[in-house]
């Protein structure tokens, strides 16, 4: 039985029965990852050598698989040894997948497979499911100390599978299996070359059905300069010329229709825009494959490699899919990609549709439904028997430094004009540890749907590493239907008719409200807009310092619409371009859009250039400029703060990431200052969006009636992009406190989270600000002593000390906020408790 309100808690766990597992980042590299924006710079896989002494994976340590929850969606690992256990030290990713159709409980997984993350050598890892992907098995890889890269799977309509893989640059085999996976053939020379990718026809109406088509980047060819495209009539036993396509398309896909037109997809050589090739004769064995179209299509934006989620690789492939539904969308064509649109945003998810068999195509339209400027990379796409549109991506809205990322899932079942919420269907992983000598999690991640959903097979780094998981995505409240028709048949609540039933969105506050619904409806406020109510805002702790339930972020003061006080220009500006203005922005990758006052419009930026301008129009050449805030009298504030939303982007241009943005702060009307922050010249601050920064005035410099404010954006002439921003200034008072000493805190739980560490999680208390833990050794509590102080949330691990068998440790738990701090209960004896060594 837990404890009741007032008790503590006596918590003995066995070490011999725990399993330990390696903290996150245990094996991550220790030079320095660069944290850069977008650049369209080449993609090439680089051969390496087997190593001398090939690693043993039998004395590597192992851990228990990684089973890995989010609500109702369960991710299981699938690179585990023969035991079903974790290989602690390897790495996996770039994974493929498909289904048995005649099977949907045979699933064949394939990826690149790292023996060791101290060395970069690879090969063709494989294992395969015989109950739909609860388990997996797993032999070791496909033709083993052989180098091998981009595996991709398919599988034919008959259930039998095709294994295409990079075994140099410019050399590619495949390799066979008639037995759901379980044994393969030995390699078969197949034309190809770097970023391969594979589709078979499984269209039974189309005289191409099994068909095997091939493709890969011109660029990295195996054969004839210019070939790109290769086509297998046998099942991929043996194999026609390597063909030269008319357009050269990469990092793409291919898919057929219900007829078996081949259509193919893919960024141009260039990778400025992106490409649609269709051959109809390919499906026509007696004939040479030609492709009759071959042209130009927009998916608003660049499909794009490196980014601070995944610096050495591609943000995500472009992906295409055919509707053989045999309903009225019968025959439609779909293009998604990650792609990095115009402005500030550096990533999303955008698709486009063809009725009319490749030849005209919609405007793009974007799938991810954050609000904010989030990584939105590694889009995938597949189709469903019934026309379904199922995609997942990662997401990094929960994470401003954009490092770490959640899965989320959406749908639309009209053909892709409308798209249901995103779901968040795995836990936030970091996707820059684990990085096996290459700072990157791969390429692409894979998925097929079938009626009910779909099968994803995706990279994350849950136990510390890159590791394969498999999920099934498309039912989040686990009732055996699809979201879509739980909806479509109000078997679920739709409040905020975004096509997730409600029970499966957020509810912050526990009200029973989906937030995105309680924030429409005018019961919670929203001030950051950010579709999570304010006080849950608070409780994950936003900072709300003067505890008026507003978030300091929105005690805006001054919203500059309009520019009184504030002036521009210093005596040693020398800038001769992108000097500070106030207006409404124009945007550009460097440069905001939109100001940041949510009502409002204008802003002060670095210059201001032309709809439609490059990227370094107007932006700050030639030296500093600066600029000064009006006198701001915070006098008579007990304990002042000063905030401000600021943008500052560098990391573009010939040489990125070189120069500064200063914020400097005055007490005696401008005539000394003392600095408050310099931003960059590299990090995760320095590539644009809205950021907040606020600081204690008695911090830096004594308040008075003259304090001001100044921001100094210069280019030092080493070639970077500079672009900078200011809006909203907020002065509040925090010593001003209206808020109630909390309660005793209540309902303490406790669980192993791993090995010798336990996690604590106890019931929110609203008044409560952070939390103090108190641990001590003795049953009476007397002992008690500061654990962990200013706890945000309700809920924290300890620090892996927890005893061995007839030894225990005991915890309680108090609120504070800025009215007070509750009680630590009562002893047995009924007087109240006090800690030995009370937090600080």
């Amino acid at each position: 039985m837990w404890p009741e309100k007032g008790d503590f808690v006596r918590f003995v766990v066995s070490i011999a029965c725990a399993t330990l597992l390696l903290a996150p980042g245990a094996w991550a590299e220790t030079e320095e990852k660069p944290e850069t924006r977008i650049q369209t710079v080449g993609h090439k896989e680089v051969e390496v050598k087997a190593p001398a002494k090939p690693v043993d994976k039998g004395t590597l340590q192992r851990s228990a698989l990684a089973d890995v929850i989010r609500g109702n969606f369960r991710s299981i690992q699938v690179n585990v040894d023969a035991l079903n256990q974790n290989i602690v030290g390897d790495a996996a990713n770039e994974p493929s997948i498909d289904i048995d159709p005649t099977d949907p409980n045979n699933i064949v997984v394939g990826w690149r497979e790292f023996g060791t993350i101290t060395n970069d050598f690879r090969q063709a890892g494989m294992a395969f499911s015989l109950d739909g992907g609860l388990t997996w098995n797993n032999d070791g890889p496909l033709d083993p100390a052989q180098f091998r890269s981009d595996p991709v799977i398919a599988a034919d309509n008959n259930g039998d599978f095709v294994y295409y893989s990079l075994s140099t640059v410019t050399t590619t085999e495949v390799f066979l299996s008639s037995d759901k996976g379980a044994t393969w053939s030995a390699p078969i020379s197949s034309p190809g070359g770097d970023k391969n990718w594979m589709v078979i026809d499984q269209s039974p109406t189309s005289i191409g059905d099994g068909h095997v088509y091939l493709l890969w980047n011109s660029q990295f060819t195996c054969c004839a300069a210019g070939t790109d495209f290769a086509r297998s009539t046998d099942g991929g036993a043996t194999w026609g010329p390597a063909l030269a396509m008319p357009q050269k398309p990469k990092w793409g896909t291919l898919d057929t229709n219900s007829s078996g037109q081949l259509f193919v997809v893919g960024a141009n050589l260039a990778a400025t825009s992106h490409l649609i090739l269709r051959s109809s004769n390919a499906r026509d064995s007696s004939q040479t494959p030609t492709f009759e179209l071959a042209q130009s299509i927009d998916l608003g934006g660049n499909t794009s490699s490196g980014g601070t989620p995944n610096p050495g690789g591609l943000l995500g492939q472009v992906w295409v899919a055919a509707d053989r539904s045999g309903t009225a969308t019968d025959g439609n064509v779909y293009v998604l990609g990650s792609v990095n649109p115009p402005g500030s945003d550096p990533m999303d998810v955008h698709f486009i549709r063809s009725t009319d068999d490749g030849a005209t195509w919609t405007s793009p339209i974007r799938v991810n439904d954050d609000t904010g400027n989030a990584w939105n990379w590694f889009g995938t796409m597949s189709v469903a028997p019934n026309g379904r549109i199922d995609v997942v991506w990662n997401d990094t809205r929960g994470d401003a430094s954009g490092t770490m990322s959640e899965l989320y899932y959406a749908y639309s079942t009209d053909a892709g004009d409308s798209w249901s919420g995103g779901v968040a269907i795995s836990p936030a992983f970091d996707s820059t540890v684990g990085w096996p000598q290459q700072n990157k999690i791969g390429d692409y991640y894979d998925m097929v749907s079938d009626e009910l959903g779909a099968g994803v097979i995706y990279s994350a780094t849950f136990n510390g590493e890159q590791d394969v998981y498999y999920v099934r995505v498309g039912d989040c409240n686990a009732n055996g239907l699809h979201d879509s028709e739980d909806v479509a048949n109000q078997t679920s609540d739709d409040c905020n008719l975004n096509g997730v039933p409600d029970e499966c969105e957020p509810d912050c506050n526990l009200n029973g409200i989906a937030d995105g619904c309680d924030v429409d409806s005018g019961g919670s406020d929203d001030c950051n807009v950010n579709s999570i109510p304010d006080e849950c805002d608070i409780t994950a702790g936003a900072q709300d310092c003067n505890s008026d339930g507003l978030l300091d972020e929105c005690d805006i003061s001054l919203d500059l619409e309009t520019g009184t006080g504030w002036s521009v220009g210093a005596p040693g500006d020398t800038a001769t371009t992108g000097i500070w203005v106030l207006d409404d922005p124009i945007g550009t990758d460097a440069q905001p859009e939109d100001d940041h006052t949510v009502a409002g419009v204008q802003a002060f930026v670095t210059g201001q250039g032309s709809v439609g301008g490059g990227v370094g129009e107007n932006d700050v050449d030639g030296g500093a400029t600066t600029l000064f805030s009006p006198i701001l009298d915070v006098s008579t504030q007990a304990d002042p703060y000063i905030g401000y939303w600021r943008w500052y982007s560098n990391d573009a241009g010939s040489t990125p990431n070189t120069d500064v943005f200063t914020i400097d702060v005055s007490n005696d009307g401008g005539s000394n200052w003392t600095n408050v922050e310099v931003v960059g010249p590299a990090g995760p601050e320095t590539g644009g969006g809205w950021i907040f920064s606020i600081f204690r005035v008695a911090d830096i410099v004594a308040p008075t009636a003259d304090v001001q404010l100044r921001f100094i954006a210069e280019d030092a002439g080493d070639g970077s992009i500079v672009e900078a921003a200011i809006d909203d200034l907020v002065i509040i008072d925090c010593l001003a406190c209206a808020g109630t000493i909390p309660g005793e805190t209540t309902n303490l739980l406790l669980s192993i989270s791993s090995g010798t560490v336990a996690d604590l999680v106890w019931s929110v208390d609203a008044d409560a600000e952070t939390y103090d833990v108190y641990r001590g050794n003795q049953a009476d509590a007397s002992d008690l002593s500061c654990f962990q102080a200013d706890v945000v949330g309700n809920s924290t691990s300890d620090d892996g000390q927890v005893p061995g068998v007839g030894n225990a440790l005991y915890y309680l738990v108090n609120a504070s906020s800025c009215a007070g701090t509750g009680t630590l209960g009562q002893s047995s004896a009924g007087a109240e408790r006090t800690a030995a060594a009370a937090c600080p």
